[in-house]
């Protein structure tokens, strides 16, 4: 199995462009609670942003290591290789999921802090 190139790249900028745009998010949000006296909210976009981080390693060591062992594997070692490959796609969901849901409550708590 060969990777596509192409997307893989795609897709690690977009990751990449995600986590600047998070990390940003978060410093905006952190010099904001200033003018509504808030405090901690800035840290969820932060951590979502390190989730991504997380993400897009677990999906570089995925695409160099398994993917040029499935393109070569014998029938013995193949089910093994799925396996394990897929079990990294399952971690990579998480932390998106994950980035998403720390993404969003930091939007909603500020949303909160920021309409009383």
């Amino acid at each position: 199995m060969r990777a596509d190139v192409f997307a893989e790249l795609l897709f690690i900028v977009a990751i990449a462009l995600a986590i600047v745009s998070l990390f940003i998010y978060g410093l905006i949000i952190k010099r904001l609670l200033v003018l509504i006296k808030g405090k901690g909210i800035w840290i969820f976009p932060i951590i979502a942003s390190l989730c991504l981080i997380v993400l897009a390693i677990f999906h570089i060591y995925r695409i160099t290591f398994y993917f040029p062992l499935l393109s070569t594997a014998g029938p013995g070692d193949l089910f093994d290789l799925i396996v394990g490959s897929l079990g990294l796609a399952r971690i990579e969901s998480y932390l998106l999921l994950g980035s998403g849901i720390f993404a969003l409550i930091g939007g909603v708590l500020y949303y909160k802090a920021s309409s009383r």
